[in-house]
């Protein structure tokens, strides 16, 4: 028998991506990392323990139906069982940070203690608490990652401390749960990796943590939340995680500053939640608030994240310069001018209004006369460019237009030399 299964339950947004790369990597003595399909154990155990498990946000964005789910939830419990089973070590580690979410119910957390405890003699509970500015900081990001609700609601991403953690102490008793508030000065050396190894007995080689970094700029949150709100619902379907993963590496490009939303913000969520924040500080035996964060820039409404949107709008074209680079092909000629396309049609009424475009009224006109030219288009984006500031993507522009102007001159060559031989056959 196991002497002991500690679960490391989160929360979301304290290093549990580090946590799970880590452990799930290095040899360990006297601990054995359950082996499930993924270092991150919450999916296995959100569609395990769940009476509607197709309702789990995964399922339903890669298109599975309930038939489909449910034979993945018996699939599970066959996996867990077998895997309960072979552990030949002391103390058997899972970590699942959906474990701590709100909206679980006591029922399914009691299911968890009614599977595992066959098998062991006790089940630890480990938790790391973030305050919760960071957290709803964190949070909202996650939200516009994932595809969530497109909205500006701050009290939507508020932790909820009780909800999330008094369950914990009733179903496995307040002896057997810990709660560690997520701060350098509470973490054994400053690192939540680090402290959590010295809490299960394990030593930890700086050079084998595994450092991950989720989050977005300010600017990249900014786009994506326009994205999410302006560009069109898609349904779930089979793949949609890896497309969504795709954007998401191409934004993390884009933007320095951290997304901070302002005091008076954050205010009102947290004087509505006055009690809430006080059982969470008494639970830890300190304060679960944290100092204001005094950077420049704080959004405090939609209307902010939109303005930050307007100002970075520009990256966009440099990313599309990176992602489509102008091979020596029509192809890649082709890909160029259908990227460009939306900067001159005559149909777009936005175009038209100095307010919306990179173009003065005479650079409209001359890419409305271009005839689709690439070369004539691209010329025109980059002088417009440089005059509104961004060098740097004028001189990207510039380069395609020489590769695009080389491209043409050796396409129409060639045409000429096919034609010239056409000719000599006849």
């Amino acid at each position: 028998m196991i002497n002991e299964i500690i679960i490391h339950v989160g929360m979301h947004k304290t290093g549990s991506s580090s946590i799970q790369e880590t452990f799930s990597n290095i040899p360990m003595e006297e601990v054995e990392y359950l082996s499930l399909g993924s270092s991150n154990h919450s999916g296995f155990f959100s569609t395990l323990l769940s009476k509607k498990p197709e309702n789990y946000h995964t399922h339903r964005r890669n298109g599975l139906n309930k038939t489909q789910v449910r034979e993945l939830q018996q699939s599970y419990m066959e996996k867990l069982h077998t895997v309960l089973q072979g552990v030949t070590k002391k103390i058997a580690l899972i970590s699942a940070e959906d474990l701590s979410s709100s909206s679980n119910e006591y029922s399914e957390l009691e299911y968890l203690k009614d599977i595992l405890s066959p098998y062991c003699r006790r089940i630890r509970l480990i938790g790391y608490v973030r305050p919760p500015a960071g957290y709803m900081q964190s949070a909202f990001q996650q939200r516009m990652k994932s595809g969530g609700k497109k909205i500006f609601d701050l009290e939507k991403v508020y932790p909820y401390y009780q909800k999330s953690f008094m369950k914990m102490d009733a179903i496995f008793g307040k002896e057997n749960v810990e709660f560690i508030l997520f701060s350098r000065d509470s973490l054994h050396g400053g690192d939540v990796v680090q402290d959590f190894a010295s809490r299960i007995g394990v030593t930890v080689a700086p050079s084998k943590i595994v450092r991950t970094n989720e989050s977005l700029s300010l600017e990249a949150t900014a786009l994506l939340f326009v994205f999410r709100c302006y560009g069109g619902a898609l349904e779930g379907y089979k793949g949609y995680n890896r497309d969504n993963n795709l954007l998401l590496a191409v934004l993390k490009r884009i933007g320095n500053k951290k997304l901070v939303f302002s005091e008076a913000a954050l205010m009102p969520v947290f004087e509505a939640n006055h009690n809430d924040i006080e059982w969470m500080s008494q639970r830890l035996g300190s304060s679960i608030l944290e100092e204001s964060d005094n950077s420049l820039q704080t959004i405090a409404n939609e209307q902010d994240l939109l303005n930050v949107a307007y100002e970075n709008r520009l990256a966009i074209w440099s990313l599309l310069e990176q992602e489509e680079a102008l091979s020596r092909s029509s192809e890649g000629l082709a890909k160029l001018v259908d990227r460009l396309y939306i900067l001159h049609a005559k149909d777009n009424p936005p175009l038209q209004l100095p307010e919306y475009s990179l173009f003065n009224p005479a650079q409209l006109e001359s890419i409305a006369t271009s005839n689709n030219e690439p070369v004539n288009v691209l010329k025109i984006l980059a002088d417009a460019l440089e005059k509104n500031g961004q060098q740097a993507v004028a001189q990207s522009v510039r380069q395609s237009k020489k590769k695009a102007s080389r491209l043409i001159g050796e396409s129409s060559g060639m045409q000429a030399a096919n034609n010239k031989h056409s000719d000599l056959r006849k």
